[in-house]
């Protein structure tokens, strides 16, 4: 696979735009990395990335963010050259080019703000992931943006029984996150979290209840479910999911002496891996 690589690296220069998205798409999706090939196809994109469609540019970026792969140059011109088009991308091209922005930690205010203004009107088009990845995107990068964030959150009620456990998790985490004081449909992720909560990584619980907390926001019933899950699964926790659940679990007041017991026993054998906050939060 990897010669296949090497083989459309050299012949690259004569792909079109949709040839370099289509190829880079392949690869990404197969979980191919060949940093020699990503950089021949950054090189054949630049200089005709003004013929990129939409489609084109969200497999590009895309890509490039699987496959871990840094390339600013690229992002700052397909940047450059998304913002006059933005209006033709739809609701999964618009999540998906944040997002590798985001996962690549590639600032670009502007993009960001084209995103949001073409994403409102058509933000019930929106699916479950669609909605995660953007204000998810959007929080990673602390871009704040109000009005989208008002938007996404009135768009996720009708479908929050699409979502999920993940997409429910990076949805409430962002909103938390950005500190938007909207009526997040918060009560409605918890009613959605609870019948899969089974279904939550540590990560996804952790962000979840670190959330609730950071929104002061009271909900006994996903935590008492919350912790029923997390105990089975405890010593699959990072230091720092350990003390964001210890941390929410006391800032809402929640008593659930078992989880507290199976926090320090999970604990115990990786507080060498505890950075001061977390010491300090469990």
């Amino acid at each position: 696979m990897l010669v296949l690589g090497e083989l459309a690296g050299r012949k690259i220069e004569d792909f079109d735009a949709r040839g370099i998205a289509m190829t880079l798409n392949a690869f990404a999706k197969k979980g191919l990395r060949s940093p020699e090939f990503l950089e021949k196809a950054a090189e054949a994109a630049i200089p005709i990335i003004g013929t990129f469609n939409a489609q084109d540019v969200a497999n590009t970026v895309n890509a490039f963010a699987k496959m871990d792969h840094q390339h600013p140059s690229l992002f700052d011109e397909i940047a450059k050259a998304s913002i006059p088009i933005i209006d033709t991308f739809k609701s999964q091209h618009l999540a998906n080019t944040v997002n590798a922005f985001a996962k690549m930690d590639h600032h670009c205010p502007m993009l960001f703000d084209e995103v949001a203004k073409a994403a409102i009107p058509i933000i019930d088009t929106f699916n479950s992931l669609d909605v995660a990845n953007t204000v998810n995107a959007f929080a990673k990068m602390d871009h704040h943006h109000p009005v989208l964030f008002d938007e996404v959150a009135k768009a996720a009620i009708p479908i929050i029984d699409t979502f999920n456990s993940q997409s429910l998790a990076n949805t409430v985490n962002a909103f938390a996150k950005m500190d938007h004081q909207h009526p997040m449909p918060i009560d409605e992720v918890a009613r959605a979290a609870i019948p899969i909560i089974d279904t939550f990584t540590s990560q996804g619980l952790a962000n979840t209840v670190n959330a609730f907390a950071k929104m002061d926001h009271q909900h006994p019933v996903l935590f008492d479910e919350f912790a029923r899950a997390a105990i089975p699964i405890i010593d699959t926790f990072n230091s720092q999911e350990l003390a964001n659940t210890a941390n929410a679990f006391a800032k809402m007041d929640h008593h659930c002496p078992m989880l507290f017991d199976e926090v320090a026993k999970a604990a115990i054998p990786i507080i060498a891996t505890f950075n001061s906050q977390s010491l300090a939060n469990t």
